[in-house]
């Protein structure tokens, strides 16, 4: 039995550079997690998108008013 342990679960690496991975991994999307929301706070208004679709579309009225 212990032969098919060893077998099964002998491809793992030691516990402590498994705990370490999996912290890592943790520690990596919450990370990613707090960058994304310090980035949304910060955006200036003219970088969100629906500014730039309204600027897009007063830049092209003013356009076909011109010609």
């Amino acid at each position: 039995m212990d032969d098919l342990l060893d077998r099964v679960l002998g491809f793992l690496p030691s516990r402590g550079s498994f705990w370490t991975a999996v912290g890592f991994v943790i520690f990596m999307i919450a990370l990613q997690r707090v960058n994304d929301w310090v980035q949304k706070k910060i955006k200036l208004p003219w970088m969100e998108e629906k500014n730039q679709q309204q600027r897009k579309a007063l830049e092209q009225s003013r356009n076909s008013e011109s010609e």
